[in-house]
């Protein structure tokens, strides 16, 4: 891996299409929306994932009690707690989403921000992470909450305003804490956000990355670490890294593992805390050398 080298072209190529894909679904997808009479507007509402309600949260504010009805473990896996109430209205991503609770497109009080979402499991990981698509996925947040709440839409019209400037500002504060920070990006959801800010990050092909998780070729796990090390890069991983490549590369003194979001913690605290955490670890590194 080259110093000057870009990161990885096709994956670029990948978020591109990604970006193009759910603008398509925007214009051209209804959402698939539930139904609630007047008299049972909701005073609660539960989001289907953890950043999902998170960024629920920011644009209603205090006009509903938003509640997450799953939650991520230490492994970034997602787990639910508790079964819904009988009554609970859900925020869904797509029907694969909604069926995790038992639900199904078109049931009562469940609200789905598209009714088809067919891309891969680990691309659904970066959703959240990708600053190039949340613009997307908080617009049909918007449609889904003029739809249980439509008093409120000039108030959140103005909230999803506030959440993309902010989106853009956190990025450009990025930028300037780790824009010249060498990185073998080796992260499983974070990569876009990361990206995003960093200007030279590496990103294994996923051929490659495939192999790693199937435990075949880690040689070159081996000697992307070890030219990582030699040309001072920083190795950054997440919660969401597979096992079979997070074990192989724990012992790097290069290596700053990001952490999960916190149960409570506001979704841009997270965001910029990703962008913190990689400027932190190599501050403390470069004043142990003075």
């Amino acid at each position: 891996m080259n110093r000057s080298s870009p990161p990885h072209k096709p994956r670029r190529s990948v978020s591109r299409l990604m970006t193009f894909f759910l603008c398509a679904c925007a214009v051209c997808a209804i959402a698939g929306a539930g139904t609630l009479r007047a008299a049972e507007t909701p005073r609660t509402v539960y989001a289907s994932l953890p950043w999902l309600a998170g960024v629920t949260h920011f644009i209603v504010g205090t006009t509903i009690n938003v509640q997450e009805a799953s939650q991520w473990n230490m492994s970034g896996a997602l787990r639910i707690p508790k079964k819904l109430p009988q009554t609970a209205t859900l925020i869904a991503l797509d029907p694969a989403d909604a069926a995790r609770f038992g639900m199904v497109k078109g049931q009562e009080r469940l609200f789905l921000l598209y009714k088809n979402l067919p891309i891969e499991e680990h691309e659904r990981g970066t959703l959240p992470f990708n600053p190039s698509v949340l613009p997307f996925l908080s617009q049909r947040l918007l449609k889904v909450l003029c739809e249980i709440k439509p008093e409120n839409y000039s108030f959140y019209q103005r909230r999803l305003a506030e959440f993309q400037s902010r989106l853009e500002s956190t990025v450009e504060v990025g930028r300037s804490l780790i824009g010249d920070i060498s990185i073998l990006d080796l992260s499983g959801s974070v990569s876009p956000w990361v990206r995003a800010a960093c200007g030279h990050a590496v990103r294994p092909p996923r051929e490659l990355w495939n192999a790693w998780i199937g435990d075949t070729r880690t040689p070159d796990l081996a000697l992307a670490v070890k030219e990582a090390e030699a040309r001072n890069w920083w190795i950054v991983t997440d919660p969401w890294t597979p096992p079979q490549i997070a074990a192989r590369i724990s012992a790097s003194p290069k290596l700053i593992s990001i952490t999960l979001l916190q149960p409570g913690q506001e979704f841009f605290d997270y965001l910029h805390a990703i962008y913190l955490e990689i400027w932190t670890a190599v501050d403390v590194s470069r004043n142990k050398k003075h």
